[in-house]
C-alpha cells in the first residue's frame, strides 16, 4: 500500500509540472520576468517597457479592433500554479491585452462571464479604457500566449485526471487538444 501511495504522489507532482509548462511555453521560459507584479507596472508601465511578464484575472471584454483583438481584464492574483485566485476583491485595477499577430481566432473564445485568463505578455505601455463613465490610464500589454481557465470546473474543485489532456483538464487545450499559443 505504501509504495502505491508513493507512486500516485509522485503522478500528482509530476503532472502539476506539467501543468505549468503549458502556461509558460518553453520557447518563453527563461524570458519571462517571474518577479515582475501587476503593481510593479500600474503607475508607470513605460519603466516597465519591454519586459515579459505574468498576468492574470477576469475578462471583462474582448473584441476585434482595427489593429488587432483587445482584452480587457479585471487583474486578479495568480496562485503558485499561475492560475487566477478568484478572489477579485485582491484586484489591484485593470489592465489590456492586445493581439496584434491576429493570433486570437475570435473574441467570443472569452465570451462567459466567469472566464479566467493568465496571459504572459510584453508590457508596452499604457492605455485608456472606460470604466462606467470615467477614463482611466491602464497598463498594456502585447501578448505572447495566453492560458483560458475553465473556472466552473476550477470552482467546483473539479480535479483532472492524470496526464489525460482537454476536457480533463482546466485549461482550453483547443479543438484538437493542443494548447493555444497566442
Amino acid at each position: 500500500m505504501n509504495i502505491l501511495m508513493m507512486v500516485m504522489s509522485g503522478l500528482v507532482l509530476f503532472t502539476g509540472g506539467c501543468a505549468r509548462e503549458d502556461i509558460v511555453p518553453d520557447r518563453l521560459e527563461g524570458k519571462v520576468d517571474r518577479d515582475l507584479r501587476y503593481s510593479d507596472i500600474k503607475h508607470d508601465p513605460l519603466a516597465k517597457k519591454g519586459k515579459l511578464m505574468l498576468a492574470g484575472g477576469k475578462v471583462l471584454a474582448a473584441e476585434r479592433v482595427k489593429d488587432g483583438t483587445r482584452i480587457e481584464v479585471l487583474q486578479i492574483p495568480l496562485s503558485e500554479d499561475l492560475m487566477p485566485t478568484g478572489r477579485e476583491t485582491e484586484s489591484k485595477g485593470r489592465f489590456v491585452v492586445i493581439d496584434r499577430d491576429g493570433q486570437v481566432s475570435d473574441p467570443a473564445v472569452f465570451d462567459d462571464e466567469n472566464k479566467r485568463i493568465t496571459v504572459v505578455g510584453e508590457v508596452v505601455g499604457s492605455t485608456t479604457i472606460t470604466i462606467d463613465e470615467t477614463q482611466q490610464r491602464v497598463p498594456q500589454l502585447a501578448l505572447k500566449h495566453v492560458t483560458v481557465w475553465d473556472w466552473d470546473r476550477v470552482k467546483s474543485g473539479y480535479t483532472p485526471y492524470y496526464g489525460y489532456a482537454y476536457p480533463y483538464r482546466w485549461g482550453y487545450r483547443g479543438y484538437y487538444g493542443y494548447p493555444l499559443y497566442w
